[in-house]
């Protein structure tokens, strides 16, 4: 199989996981019920699910390989602080804004490594930058607006958390397959550039 053909495979497996996975997020008020919410901590709902994204962006980190930025590592990275923030913030803040807090944390984390991502192919006159830069303002627009609300109920808080990740896996399944297509021979001759 070829890099560019794997790269996508794995890319789009990847992505799939954690759109499933961020499913099953949505539907823990159904499955648990409503009126137990108020058990759960949704603390830990979000350390389990940057551990989710922390393993799917190192599986995709050790099986593609080194990538020019090697942005899955970091990204890898983040997910894990961003866990041990949320751990962190539970000894000096209220147990109201530590998931907040952590989420906007993890916010800013990725969106720091986007940036680089985004100066990296922007230094190399690659296209693909302006698509980096259109998924880094989903990112950054969403998850804050999503940080600020996630002061509320358990129920409401779990279904941002899995709305989210949904919306983060479908966002990097579009920027696999966009990626996967200028990279592609077959796919630049079809379309002429004037």
């Amino acid at each position: 199989m070829r890099k560019n053909k794997r790269n996508f495979f794995v890319g789009i497996v990847c992505d799939a996981v954690l759109f499933f996975s961020s499913v099953l997020y949505l539907t823990i008020p159904t499955y648990y019920g409503i009126a137990q919410m108020g058990e759960i901590n949704t603390n830990n709902l979000f350390i389990s699910m940057t551990l989710i994204y922390s393993v799917l962006h190192f599986l995709r980190y050790i099986l593609i390989g080194k990538n020019p930025t090697k942005e899955s590592i970091y990204m890898s990275i983040a997910g894990g602080i961003s866990g041990l923030a949320n751990i962190f913030f539970g000894f000096f803040y209220n147990e109201v804004a530590i998931l907040p807090m952590s989420f906007a944390f993890f916010v800013l984390l990725i969106t720091g490594i986007k940036l680089f991502t985004i100066d990296y192919y922007h230094d190399r006159d690659d296209v693909y930058y302006l698509f980096e830069i259109m998924y880094l303002l989903i990112f950054f627009i969403v998850g804050i607006v999503s940080a600020f609300h996630l002061f509320s109920d358990s129920v409401l808080q779990t279904m941002m958390l899995g709305y989210y990740f949904i919306l983060i896996a479908v966002v990097e399944a579009l920027n696999d397959s966009i990626k996967s297509m200028l990279k592609s021979k077959r796919f630049l001759r079809k379309i002429k550039l004037k």
